[in-house]
């Protein structure tokens, strides 16, 4: 087990690289993480081979302790200091069944209760630690068929979050097109109106000045996309609601100043609610425009590009509703902005799927190997079918 080393950055390509601390993900390398790296002794002896094993030593609680393996992803690529190298003796354990053994949530909670540091945001193991990692061995040829069967789930979820990624980027494209008119529909013609979004969309000011409403909803960030319903959710801010907004469902919620980080949503799953002040509420023109098709074309690059063009604050970027009132729009009628919505919601709907069945999976897998590492559940081995891991 040894610490890699981080050199000062090259002023030229050398073809030497060395990984950056992101490079590191839950399981894998991202090839992208590297950083040219100068030509010299302790670089060279920092390069990784095929099959070095990774461990992240000083990070977040979150992720120190990840671990991926090297496999030759990056040509005459070393490893920063932050990092640990180990190898695996193959004489005595399968290399595959220490990679699930080191990535099982055992041991990287073992890893995070043994960190150490003064700062709460960044932590770090040590060797000793790391030496001292506590595991069942099972017999070789048993080691072997465990990494099988939870490779092949590894690739079950591989091969779906593939098919995610592809359904994302179909529908972003289809967004892109969509809604902007530059791809049509079937049947539809004629020139879109150009208009001002403060056209077709109003400010509700309504305060529950009674108190009546008890239900305090909030709108949370979702990776910049539009929010499910259930992003609004019960939450006691504080005990005197008199000044919250009104939101009835189908009216839209946002935050001001984090607009641009996804903090924008409809209410759809309760009748009525409340908003902090901090939030604006309003509602759309429904024989203009369709709610959903404005829900969809806040989630698109061209909102996006507005929303970043007219942030404002000293302290904190903010979108006051005067400012997306002068977004500038381009309505299609209403049967055009309905069809483009069955079409979107699809492909949202086929989304949404992929993303529970990897949920799923990673679910089901965690399970398994909770009982296959632990031995609570063992697999017989044939001595002539042993798998080569």
């Amino acid at each position: 087990i040894k610490n890699g080393y981080s050199p000062l950055p090259a002023d030229k390509i050398t073809g030497l690289w060395v990984l950056g601390l992101g490079a590191l993900q839950d399981g894998s390398l991202n090839e992208k993480e590297i950083k040219p790296a100068p030509d010299n002794e302790k670089v060279r002896g920092c390069l990784l081979e095929n099959g070095d094993f990774l461990i992240s030593r000083s990070n977040t609680p979150e992720k120190v302790g990840r671990v991926a393996v090297f496999r030759d992803e990056i040509k005459n690529c070393s490893y920063p200091d932050l990092m640990m190298r180990l190898k695996i003796d193959d004489e005595k354990a399968s290399p595959g069944y220490m990679e699930h053994v080191l990535k099982s949530y055992a041991v990287r909670s073992y890893f995070r209760r043994s960190a150490a540091g003064s700062s709460g945001s960044m932590i770090k193991i040590n060797k000793s630690i790391v030496e001292k990692t506590s595991f069942l061995l099972p017999p070789k040829s048993e080691q072997k068929r465990i990494a099988c069967i939870l490779s092949t789930w590894d690739e079950a979820i591989t091969t779906t979050e593939r098919l995610l990624e592809a359904s994302q980027r179909q529908k972003l494209a289809l967004m892109q097109q969509l809604l902007i008119g530059k791809r049509r529909l079937p049947g539809f013609v004629g020139a879109w109106k150009k208009i001002k979004l403060g056209e077709v969309i109003k400010e509700e000011k309504k305060r529950n000045r009674d108190g009546a409403i008890e239900r305090v909803l909030s709108v949370t960030n979702h990776s910049g996309f539009v929010l499910p319903e259930e992003s609004f959710s019960k939450r006691v801010a504080s005990d005197n609601v008199s000044n919250y907004r009104v939101v009835k469902r189908g009216q839209f919620g946002y935050n001001p100043s984090r607009i641009n980080v996804g903090s924008f949503a409809r209410l759809e799953k309760y009748e009525i609610g409340v908003l902090s002040p901090m939030y604006v509420v309003f509602s759309v023109d429904e024989k203009s425009l369709d709610g959903k098709y404005f829900e969809e074309w806040m989630s698109s690059d061209e909102a996006r590009q507005r929303i970043n063009s007219s942030t404002q604050g000293s302290v904190r970027d903010s979108v006051g509703f005067d400012a997306l009132c002068a977004f500038p729009f381009k309505l299609p009628p209403l049967p055009e902005q309905r069809a483009i919505v069955s079409i979107l919601v699809t492909a949202g709907n086929e989304i949404e799927a992929l993303q529970e069945k990897i949920k799923c999976l990673s679910q089901e897998k965690k399970a398994l190997m909770q009982q296959l590492l632990t031995g609570k559940r063992r697999v017989k081995v044939e001595a002539e079918a042993e798998a080569t891991i």
